[in-house]
């Protein structure tokens, strides 16, 4: 477990208008669909030392939303450019998951597609190319008792775009069980962003 690691010059893509699900729960705190849909939750200090690389708020209560569970969503990159790679941290339920992106000059342009793959919030090892960013003490299941044996990770992947598209939005899949918590873009044409 390693934490969030990008490369120089990664952009954080906004998240906060798309999180749509409530994925982190306290025993206190328990209720609602969960990351799985089935009121299962990570326990909510696993986001503690990410919330900030996340662009959540530290210390931040559990019971409001802190994924994009995929539904299609179509989201603003933080600038027009030629896309290098996607790098993000989520995590599957209900399996592994593996959905193309729809990197967009335009809205209803067509796109190029990039393929995203996580393993499962409880697999334990780590997919080729994957690395786990954080990793609970246990994962909480709907009356907010610890679920024996069963420990959630976070995983990290990096897409690598071929040919380098010239790109301001990113549609994501349809895929309910696909969740992000966070996401970052490398552009190959660099452009310094004035303080």
């Amino acid at each position: 477990m390693r934490g969030v690691t990008l490369p120089a010059g990664a952009s954080a893509v906004d998240l906060a208008p798309h999180r749509n699900n409530i994925g982190c729960a306290s025993a206190q705190e328990p209720g609602g669909e969960g990351l799985d849909g089935f009121g299962r939750f990570l326990p909510a200090r696993m986001l503690h030392d990410l919330a900030p690389a996340l662009g959540l708020a530290r210390g931040r209560g559990a019971g409001t939303p802190d994924n994009v569970a995929c539904e299609g969503q179509l989201i603003r990159l933080p600038r027009e450019g030629a896309v290098a790679a996607l790098h993000a941290v989520g995590a599957g339920s209900g399996g592994s998951v593996q959905e193309t992106v729809q990197l967009r000059p335009d809205p209803g342009s067509a796109g190029t597609g990039l393929v995203i793959a996580f393993s499962d919030v409880l697999a334990r090892h780590p997919a080729p190319g994957e690395s786990c960013c954080a990793q609970g003490d246990f994962f909480l299941d709907s009356d907010g008792e610890a679920v024996p044996g069963a420990v959630p990770r976070l995983w990290q992947v990096t897409a690598a775009c071929p040919g380098t598209p010239r790109c301001s939005w990113l549609q994501l899949p349809y895929n309910p069980d696909l969740h992000l918590f966070g996401l970052w873009v490398s552009f190959a044409d660099r452009q310094e962003i004035p303080l």
